[in-house]
């Protein structure tokens, strides 16, 4: 998108027009400043990018301005987080893989860390030592819809990872303003040129990536379904054989004990994301995915068994399934790591 000369690189980039709406007295569109100061501070590895510090300034103002009028917004707080940030514990909640482990070797833009900083002087913003920029865009939501304020809150990010948070969001590839009215959301696949994807808005996000985890932060998820759910969900030829002597009238007990061997000795299958939606599909609720999808982690660890990525000890189950909750969910208090424990037992 190029307003007053200046590319803004991928705002906005896949909308035919841009419409901006009527301003609204006492909005506030929270920004993911974590990505706007990648986005302006990224420059091309041939180093033929001749951008200036001062360019990046003049950018990021611009992009700003322009997320404020797209939300309809009167106000910007910008949620940022610094390096010196503990991301609100998650490196020691982490379980079977290292959090963000895969971003340890990755180069970052040499003026990141300055234009954090210079944009959260700039700007109303926050600095989010405690947690991260997420959690803080998050909880600023869910108090708003508490107060019964949801048309003043907006979230501007392009992280997947918020969609689980209801009320209002500002899509930054589209520029359009989404309202997740309904909490438990919905979810769909999304082909994109690596793949497909699960993505969606509400909490059924959550539950998705409780089952595919989360690559871009090194998150497991679920890491195998239970062979007696890939039977349900993905059965082969020989499978349906099976379970059609296995269920049917007229097979005699011998026929039935070789279909019922053959069904227990199906392997574990991967939950990628077109598998895990035949799941999703099933449920309405938060109680019936909590319940559905905590059987999956105690099958699985039961039956396969965790172990800790660094120690190699075994894990319990319900400490996994704890782990990769708090790992995975957008809090509604964000200084406490365990407030989706607090949200799950409303859940059950």
């Amino acid at each position: 998108m190029i307003i007053n000369g200046v590319d803004l690189d991928g705002l906005a980039h896949d909308a035919s027009s841009i419409s901006i709406p009527n301003k609204v007295r006492g909005r506030t569109v929270h920004i993911d400043a974590d990505f706007l100061a990648y986005q302006v501070t990224a420059t091309k590895e041939d180093g033929s990018d001749e951008k200036t510090y001062e360019d990046m300034q003049h950018n990021a103002e611009v992009a700003v301005q322009t997320l404020l009028d797209l939300a309809g917004a009167e106000y910007v707080h910008l949620h940022i987080t610094p390096a010196t940030s503990n991301k609100g514990g998650r490196y020691d909640i982490a379980l079977q893989k290292a959090y963000q482990g895969n971003r340890i070797d990755k180069p970052k833009p040499r003026y990141l860390g300055i234009m954090r900083e210079w944009l959260a002087k700039r700007y109303q913003g926050t600095l989010h030592q405690f947690c991260e920029a997420d959690d803080g865009m998050s909880s600023a939501q869910y108090k708003a819809l508490a107060e019964g304020n949801a048309n003043l809150s907006v979230i501007a990010s392009k992280d997947k990872d918020l969609c689980m948070v209801p009320g209002m969001h500002l899509d930054w590839d589209t520029g359009e303003i989404i309202n997740c009215d309904d909490p438990f959301g919905y979810v769909y696949l999304h082909e994109t040129k690596s793949g497909k994807k699960l993505t969606g808005f509400g909490w059924k996000f959550f539950w998705a990536q409780m089952l595919t985890g989360d690559p871009a932060d090194n998150i497991q998820g679920l890491p195998a379904l239970p062979g007696r759910w890939m039977n349900l969900l993905k059965p082969t030829n020989e499978t349906r054989k099976a379970q059609e002597i296995l269920w049917g009238p007229n097979s005699n007990p011998a026929q039935k004990e070789k279909a019922k061997a053959m069904l227990d000795s199906r392997k574990p299958g991967s939950c990628g994301p077109a598998t895990a939606l035949l799941i999703l599909d099933q449920l309405t609720n938060n109680r019936d995915a909590f319940n559905n999808i905590r059987g999956l982690y105690k099958e699985h660890g039961e039956n396969v068994g965790f172990k800790h990525y660094d120690t190699g000890a075994d894990l319990h189950w319900g400490h996994v399934f704890a782990s990769e909750a708090k790992l995975l969910w957008m809090r509604r208090e964000a200084h406490n790591e365990n407030c989706v424990l607090n949200w799950l037992k409303e859940a059950a």
